[in-house]
């Protein structure tokens, strides 16, 4: 293992103007039609030659206060025929505020300990998916409990990355 990173960020969009409201729309208003037009932008993306994708888990509360889970959807378009996607990965054990409204060190203080993996992560070379990324502090948060339960690497994609 090459320390606990991320090996790779990958993300065809630049987050800003109609990209952030067709994510907001998608993650917020209920929009979840927008998943397959914008999980086909990510799809040239896959790195075929890992063995799972997965999304980013919400914290049940969230699941069902939204109804679907964005990332897993955009994962489902985006992985669809080129990598097996799974969710028994990775949980959301700690229901934790949105990282919107957060500034930079506090989004990373806010993701710590939120998410749990299992052994079933164990030997795997795994691409996360999400639907956008700012810090990295979700991302890191969730490959480092992945790291801990013996995957071999984590690699991220995301349908847009916000520039500093």
């Amino acid at each position: 293992m090459q320390g606990r990173t991320i090996q790779s960020v990958l993300a065809p969009l630049i987050y800003g103007g109609q990209v952030a409201e067709a994510i907001q729309r998608l993650k917020h208003r209920g929009a979840s039609h927008l998943a397959r037009p914008l999980g086909r932008l990510m799809r040239p993306l896959v790195p075929v030659d890992l063995d799972v994708a997965l999304p980013v888990p919400l914290h049940p509360r969230r699941l069902r206060a939204r109804g679907y889970n964005q990332s897993a959807l955009l994962a489902r378009v985006a992985c669809r025929r080129l990598l097996p996607l799974r969710h028994d990965l990775l949980d959301r054990i700690r229901d934790t505020p949105a990282q919107k409204d957060l500034g930079p060190r506090q989004r990373w203080a806010n993701v710590q300990g939120a998410f749990g993996a299992g052994r079933a992560a164990r030997g795997l070379r795994l691409l996360l998916v999400d639907d956008v990324t700012t810090t990295g502090a979700t991302a890191a948060a969730c490959a480092a409990a992945l790291l801990d339960a013996g995957a071999l690497e984590v690699h991220l994609l995301t349908l847009a990355r916000a520039v500093p």
